[in-house]
């Protein structure tokens, strides 16, 4: 029988024992054979679906001859009777010739022989394997390796049960090992691994398998171990002897209820958005001397109508704390931008100006004042310092400084924005005020994974958009709730598709169940509007201009300072040829996002239209000669 090995290391022996070299070597054609072997539901797979996998650059006529001959190579180094078809149309390999250990592991965990099934997972789903311009293909092969991933991860979390309720700690370890291993960002299984340690009195192998996770986790989303395991950790550590660490055996099971660290934050913290926005209504509308650290008299403060909020300083000398500092600088954005009374540029605006002279943002920037300062975490407190600047003289208008412990974070977060909104006395609308109060998540955890996740998704890099599918899909996996989460879900995806990989139509798809499930939990959401507004106005909405322009003008008015909004409706207003228009609202995004240079461009586009040729030459002489963005196409 021929043998197939998709799991770990590559391996395909043919009937006599041999390794089949010729398929090996050949890329396409082994992912051809691969993916009749493992896609589910297995059995006859229509030949137009497979064209669109694996050759869809070609027409119709020279994909079809590209299939026939893959197959053809197939039956010579395989055998002819390998390959199955019925009709013209459907393709399907013959099982009782071939044995493939996807198949088999997929039997192994549907009878509950997780055992068996683990013997068999050497590793993951085609394992450093990659063909070229096949997006749906690499689409697929990431889905089907996350599901066996997980697969193999809750059979190892059963074993691990089933060792402990028999009093046989030592296996239980091991298994609880693997399902560390295949479950590399999940916290639950690396608690119950350091847990089982400790009982063993191993607390050294406890405190590597920490570190091991927290490196893995730094490196590869940028974040660190969630407080209960950092005090489990702790514990272990502080102990003297072992000692059993009870954990909740609920989590091991196949159903995820919440999670035991996310109830008890609940009862300890109020969530960060939360606590800014309650803060934020009940201070606004205070006076100046119910504050310290005021250092204007009142007819000053009503002169600020713009600000920037500088990226804040991580002065702690360890880089792990800069998220602190990031994390706080995009909360303080968002949130002020979200009010009408005043223009709050982009934080990506702001980044090009950190550690420019006062003057040069002043000018850059066209803003009234700064919000600028530093972060520091030193001796189990964190301490921010703020100060509120006028961007024109350089005169401090307002600084404060705000400490909590490290475990009071969010405290810290409350106080900090509330002080910045309470100096500026901003009258806030009803309308600002319900928004305000609205928190976009109870989860902590997922909160943070979102706002790094937006850091990520506005690079728009090859590097960058997967990480930031990751950030969100597990965010809103931790909270399926969370509709902010979902909208920037929508639009990487959607970004993946536009700028990306344009063949990936199960990108498109998720993207557009993201958008419709962000605005079904919240319609009131202007990231949810703006998501679907992208996505109407491509390849998936059929550039539908009217449906986009409504949803662009409905994000708007629920976020006077969505840049990226006001981009998209005046580049359908300049596709359509209303140039007064599009140039009203590019211009609306320069003044919020002033180095947005696809914005400026396409000002001077609109002024060549209108015939307004010195003012076009000057605009795009504006433009830096390296700005050279790509020419993106769809193809019907």
């Amino acid at each position: 029988m021929i043998e197939f090995r998709l799991l770990g290391t590559l391996h395909l022996i043919d009937a006599a024992g041999r390794e089949v070299k010729s398929l090996l070597t050949r890329p396409r054609r082994l992912a051809l054979l691969a993916y009749l072997a493992a896609a589910t539901p297995r059995g006859l797979h229509r030949r137009d679906s497979l064209l669109a996998l694996f050759w869809p650059e070609l027409d119709q006529e020279h994909a079809r001859a590209a299939l026939r001959q893959a197959l053809h190579v197939v039956r010579d180094a395989l055998g002819a009777d390998v390959i199955v078809t019925r009709g013209d149309e459907e393709v399907a390999l013959d099982f009782d010739l071939m044995w493939c250990d996807v198949v088999a592991f997929d039997r192994a965990v549907a009878a509950e022989q997780f055992s068996e099934a683990l013997d068999l997972y050497r590793g993951d789903l085609l394992e450093g394997f990659f063909i070229p311009d096949a997006g749906e293909f690499e689409h697929w092969q990431e889905s089907e390796r996350a599901r066996l991933q997980q697969a193999a991860a809750r059979g190892a979390q059963t074993l691990v049960k089933r060792c402990e309720t028999e009093g046989d700690l030592s296996t239980a370890a091991e298994w609880a090992r693997r399902a560390v291993r295949h479950s590399p960002h999940d916290e639950e299984p690396l608690r119950r691994l350091i847990a089982l340690l400790d009982r063993l009195g191993d607390r050294a192998g406890a405190v590597e398998a920490y570190e091991d996770f927290a490196k893995r986790l730094a490196a590869d989303l940028e974040t660190e171990p969630a407080a209960e395991t950092k005090a489990l950790l702790a514990a272990v550590r502080a102990r003297q002897s072992a000692a059993p660490v009870e954990l909740p055996s609920a989590a091991l099971g196949y159903a995820r209820p919440p999670t035991p660290q996310v109830e008890r934050r609940r009862t300890r913290h109020v969530v960060w958005p939360l606590a800014i926005a309650a803060a934020l209504v009940g201070l606004v509308l205070s006076q100046p001397s119910d504050r310290r650290g005021r250092l204007w008299p009142r007819s000053v403060t009503g002169q600020i109508r713009s600000l920037a909020v500088l990226p804040l300083t991580n002065l702690s000398g360890d880089s792990l704390e800069s998220w602190y500092a990031d994390g706080l600088t995009e909360a303080l954005t968002t949130d002020l931008g979200r009010l009408r009374v005043v223009r709050v540029v982009s934080r990506d605006a702001a980044a090009r100006y950190k550690g420019k002279r006062l003057p040069d943002i002043a000018r850059g920037l066209e803003v009234d004042a700064v919000v600028e300062g530093g972060l520091q975490v030193s001796g189990g407190r964190v301490r921010v310092d703020l100060r509120l600047v006028d961007a024109a003289s350089g005169y401090q208008l307002w600084a404060d400084r705000f400490e909590e412990p490290v475990d009071k974070r969010f405290a810290l977060e409350d106080r900090s924005a509330s002080g910045i909104l309470s100096a500026l006395k901003l009258p806030l609308s009803s309308a600002e005020q319900r928004g305000l109060r609205a928190a976009p998540t109870q989860n902590l955890q997922a909160y943070d994974l979102y706002l790094r996740g937006r850091i990520r998704v506005r690079h728009e890099s090859r590097q960058d958009n997967p990480v930031a599918i990751a950030l969100f899909e597990r965010a809103v996996a931790l909270d399926p709730d969370f509709a902010a989460a979902y909208a920037e879900l929508s639009h990487a995806y959607a970004l993946r598709v536009q700028q990306l990989m344009r063949e990936d139509t199960v990108a498109l798809e998720r993207a557009q169940v993201a958008a419709e499930k962000a605005l079904r939990l919240n319609p009131d959401l202007a990231e949810g509007h703006f998501a679907r507004a992208f996505l109407l106005w491509g390849p998936g909405g059929q550039f539908s201009h009217q449906l986009a322009v409504q949803e662009d003008r409905r994000a708007l008015a629920l976020n006077p300072n969505l840049a990226e909004a006001h981009h998209h409706l005046g580049m359908i207003y300049l596709h359509l040829g209303l140039l007064d228009e599009a140039v009203a609202e590019l211009r609306k995004t320069l003044a919020i996002d002033p180095g947005h240079r696809f914005a400026q461009e396409r000002i001077g586009i609109a002024l060549l239209y209108q015939g307004r040729f010195v003012e076009a030459l000057q605009t795009f002489q504006q433009v830096p000669p390296e700005f050279n963005p790509a020419l993106w196409s769809h193809r019907k």
